[in-house]
């Protein structure tokens, strides 16, 4: 694990094939499960912030 890792925080790789995850899961029980669509597009937010983050560290980083 690198210095700029925590438990708490997927790698960038694993925040996306979560988001692909949950889109699936959305797009698969649309309104029948309104409530874990929610939760899921709530997840998706964060790893979504994450993975902003990290975009962003690696941009302002010099070359």
């Amino acid at each position: 694990m690198t210095e700029n890792q925590t438990p708490e925080r997927p790698s960038f790789l694993m925040a996306v094939k979560r988001i692909e995850a949950l889109t699936q899961e959305i797009r698969r029980d649309g309104l029948a499960a309104f409530e874990k669509a929610e939760a899921a597009y709530g997840e998706i937010q964060e790893l979504r912030a994450i993975l902003n983050d990290r975009i962003s560290s690696l941009r302002r980083r010099p070359t």
